[in-house]
Order: structure tokens, then sequence, then C-alpha cells
């Protein structure tokens, strides 16, 4: 079960990737300290970082489930 202070997408990319170290191999741009503050809401996830992640899931882990203000979920997509 998720920890309720973690940032909900981004616990969904880390489960993803398998790790935090893992979800940064794959995108490439940021630090796991970084992510670490991210995920623990420390810090906002960044535009690029939702992309990033939206991208190297290949549309798994969407990048308005990191950004919902930022970027709207399609009409089809389901409100888990």
């Amino acid at each position: 079960m998720q920890d309720a202070e973690q940032h909900p997408g981004m616990a969904r990319a880390v489960e993803f990737f398998g790790s935090q170290a893992k979800l940064v191999e794959a995108i490439g741009c940021f630090s796991q300290q970084t992510i670490s503050r991210i995920l623990n809401r420390e810090n906002e996830p960044s535009a690029e970082l939702a992309v990033a992640i939206h991208t190297a899931s290949n549309g798994n882990v969407p990048k308005w489930k990191i950004r919902p203000d930022l970027f709207e979920a399609p009409a089809s997509a389901e409100v888990a």
C-alpha cells in the first residue's frame, strides 16, 4: 500500500519502473534525490518531468497523473 503522503502519480511511476533508481535511468535527466523529494511531496514535479515519465513509460504513467493541473486527462481515461 502506498504512503498517503506520497505523490500518487510519482508513486505509480516508481512502481512501474521498479525503483527510483530505475526511473531515473529510464528518463535520464533527473537525479534520484530529485525523484525522492517529489515522491515525498517536498518538491512539485515539473512539466518536463511529467512528459519524460510519460514518454519513457510509453504512456503507462500518463503525464496528467503527474501534473493534473497542467495536462488534462482524456475523456476516455478512468479516474482511478
